[in-house]
């Protein structure tokens, strides 16, 4: 079968690079599928990243919405409540004036 060491170097070779071979495709594969892994976890990364963008432009939207519903409930609010100071502060000044308690006004 083996005529000298020579041969025996040879099929020792062969068989060696055979298992380099498999490996190498081994090797390949996991890579292969490491790198559609990695795609698929960026896709669906880029979609949560997309979906929280739209939730927060919807968000602004609302609160900028609300915000201008506000600045005019507040100047109504803050009259309301500076036409109410101003009563309570002329009612305790014409009281301390005159020297005695003055009737609440009504509503107007």
């Amino acid at each position: 079968m083996f005529e000298t060491s020579q041969d025996l170097l040879y099929v020792v070779l062969a068989i060696a690079i055979i298992w380099f071979t498999v490996f190498l495709c081994w090797l390949m594969y996991q890579a292969g599928r490491t790198l559609r892994n990695v795609n698929r976890i960026v896709e669906t990364a880029l979609e949560k990243m997309e979906m929280i963008s739209e939730a927060v432009e919807f968000i602004r939207k609302r609160v900028d919405n609300m915000s201008s519903h506000l600045g005019a409930v507040s100047g109504i609010a803050s009259g309301l409540f500076e036409k109410l100071v101003i009563r309570k502060l002329s009612d305790k000044l014409d009281e301390k004036i005159s020297g005695k308690k003055v009737k609440s006004r009504k509503n107007d």
